[in-house]
């Protein structure tokens, strides 16, 4: 019998008395980092969209430009007792730190919890909605301009709130000489609010926008829904926008009012509606005039447009009829007023930094026209696109996103215009242009932040 000449190997572990050596462990699968980088970043998304929204209670607070003129705590809020003043670069580090979790959640964010989501959207909307007044003192010029009509028998379309300089809201207005540019049947659905007093009147407004807000953000899931698309994803882009929430929810800004009933529209128009969603977009434009621009795309839509040009035609007489009921043949004025109010320029437009940039001393008349023959052109590309047969959702998106570049009067809450259509609609450049401007907007913040400005 024959000794075998095979063995059993001895490991070297074994051999030297070292501890048996364990298998490599699988590599982490790239979807789990994925979904907890989202995690995070959705957790420091919400922290500072918090620490934004509680900013505002201070009694110095940079947040509230009317806490220079001592905002009784009627007018603070719940937030008041907090006593959080925030300042300026505080502000400004977290609106960057916001806008980068922002960008990071719509990219890795997909598969978060809806619970989660759904949750801190209502509940940012609802902290912002009982902070005071953020980031400008507009909400004021809606109850003056109410008060005015109810209370002083003068006409917003006429005359501007320093035609009562005694009354209580005065001291907080910040545009004392201007009539009124909003859309009349946002300043005739004012006018009860002036028998409120003060302080209910503001809280009304600011608890108002929030629920348009959510209503807003309500109707981009159900239109996404609609079209087949990812619905959370698209409730994410409006509703934990750090600008939605900083500067229109917090600013109480009728913007929001007018998008919500455009997005209206949009989803009426979905649902097989053209004749509601005619008169919905109708009275967006009588609350801010910009929403008329989506007309002409939801009239090319549809080969037979006749029922939705029977309701934007029921829509104007009911708008005229209202407006001249209220404020007479003077709200025809209104269009005089929006003349005049694009001959503003702030520092942060794109006109008057591309005429900086180009050397010119700031935006002059052959700036304006060279804006306006662009315009034109960039519209009528836009319209003959969608005609072609492109989504007419991001054809308003990017109407929208023109009529906000070429304006010499850039503000925060004017850059949340195209934001809606940009979440419904499928077109990646849209979507790219806005968050660009986004981006451009927080960018233009930094020379405060270093002090500059």
């Amino acid at each position: 019998m024959t000794r075998s000449l095979t063995h059993t190997p001895v490991a070297p572990q074994r051999r030297f008395g070292l501890p048996p050596r364990t298998a490599p462990k699988p590599a982490e699968p790239a979807s789990r980092r994925r979904d907890r980088l989202g995690l995070a970043a959705f957790v420091v998304l919400v922290l500072a969209l918090t620490a934004i929204g509680a900013g505002g209670g201070g009694k110095d607070s940079f947040l509230v430009p009317a806490t220079r003129r001592h905002l009784p705590d009627s007018l603070s809020g719940p937030l008041s007792r907090i006593g959080f003043d925030m300042t300026g670069a505080q502000f400004l580090w977290l609106l960057v730190a916001a806008a980068v979790a922002y960008l990071a959640v719509l990219t890795l964010g997909g598969r978060l919890r809806p619970s989660w989501v759904i949750g801190s959207i209502v509940g940012l909307h609802l902290l912002y909605a009982i902070a005071p007044p953020l980031l400008s003192k507009d909400i004021f010029s809606y109850l003056s301009y109410a008060r005015l009509g109810v209370l002083h028998d003068a006409n917003p379309y006429v005359h501007g709130p320093a035609i009562a300089p005694h009354d209580e809201i005065f001291k907080f207005v910040g545009w004392r000489h201007v009539p009124s540019a909003y859309g009349p049947l946002f300043t005739a659905a004012t006018y009860p609010l002036a028998y409120l007093g003060p302080a209910v009147s503001l809280w009304t407004i600011k608890i108002g926008t929030a629920l348009a807000g959510l209503g807003c953000v309500a109707l981009v899931y159900r239109c996404a829904q609609r079209l087949g698309r990812p619905p959370l994803p698209a409730a994410m882009w409006v509703g934990l926008n750090p600008l939605w929430l900083a500067y229109g929810i917090g600013g109480g800004h009728n913007d929001i009012l007018m998008l919500t009933l455009t997005v209206g529209g949009v989803a009426l128009l979905l649902a097989g509606r053209p004749m509601a969603s005619g008169a919905a977009v109708i009275v967006s434009a009588a609350v801010k005039a910009s929403s008329i621009v989506a007309v002409p795309f939801m009239l090319l839509r549809q080969q037979r447009p006749w029922r939705e040009l029977a309701g934007i035609a029921a829509g104007l007489a009911a708008m005229g009829a209202i407006s001249l009921a209220v404020f007479g043949p003077d709200v025809f004025r209104l269009f005089h007023i929006l003349d005049t109010q694009q001959q503003l320029v702030s520092g942060d437009s794109i006109p008057a930094q591309m005429a900086h940039f180009v050397g010119l001393p700031g935006v002059t008349s052959e700036v304006r026209q060279v804006i306006h023959v662009l315009e034109f052109l960039a519209l009528t590309w836009i319209l003959l696109r969608v005609w072609r047969g492109s989504d007419w959702i991001a054809g308003i998106g990017w109407a929208m996103l023109v009529l906000v570049v070429g304006s010499t009067w850039m503000l925060g809450w004017y850059t949340l215009w195209p934001l809606p259509f940009a979440a419904i609609s499928n077109d990646r450049r849209l979507r790219f242009a806005t968050l660009s401007l986004f981006a451009y907007f927080v960018a233009q913040r930094w020379p405060i932040l270093l002090g500059q400005g």
